[in-house]
């Protein structure tokens, strides 16, 4: 009677292993390549900055952005190292670079300073201020205009079930939520892209 044995094709299996080794790099690399430089640098400096800090966890696996925020009323949204929220009309301040988060469905996102590392947050009376944990209080709902411009309603406070919003003056300096309206050029924002050489470490 004849006996069968199984024999391996040696050569084959490396083969089969380089082969699965190439389709995962390659997986990896598409991945990657779907972020833009901004948002590799942002998971980065999150990596480094926020990790003892952050307590909810939809936030880990929330896209990000790092953009200035450029009023109609021609300031940039500021939020310096004490937490003051302001405008400036240089593109180069350092303070005027943010990290903007989505933190859940609905267009509900968190605004940080990358360098004061502060939250903007708005409480119950509709004023601004900066927060260094994340709570709340912090979330904003990103309303796109017909105008190309965007605005952003506090998504925990209304006033008398009016939205209130993040809005600076002609002078720059922050108006109180139930003085604001989306239709006011006050509330209205273009997040603009940065340039490299403005990036803070």
């Amino acid at each position: 009677m004849r006996k069968w044995m199984l024999k391996w094709n040696l050569p084959t299996l490396p083969s089969g292993l380089y082969l699965l080794f190439i389709l995962l790099v390659g997986s990896v690399c598409l991945a990657c390549n779907d972020r833009t430089p901004e948002q590799l640098a942002a998971i980065m400096n999150c990596s480094k900055h926020e990790r003892h800090t952050r307590n909810y966890d939809y936030m880990e696996g929330g896209d990000v952005r790092v953009r200035q925020l450029f009023s109609r009323t021609q300031w940039f949204l500021t939020i310096d190292e004490a937490g003051r929220i302001n405008g400036t009309q240089d593109d180069t301040n350092c303070y005027s670079i943010l990290e903007i988060r989505t933190v859940s469905e609905g267009g509900v996102l968190a605004i940080k300073g990358v360098k004061s590392q502060y939250y903007i947050a708005m409480n119950k009376q509709g004023r601004l201020y900066g927060k260094k944990t994340y709570s709340e209080d912090c979330n904003f709902k990103e309303v796109f205009l017909e105008n190309y411009f965007n605005a952003y309603s506090s998504a925990k406070w209304t006033n008398n079930g009016k939205e209130m919003f993040i809005s600076l003056s002609h002078k720059g300096v922050p108006l109180r939520g139930k003085r604001t309206k989306k239709e006011h050029v006050t509330s209205h924002f273009i997040p603009m892209k940065c340039k490299e050489e403005k990036r803070v470490d």
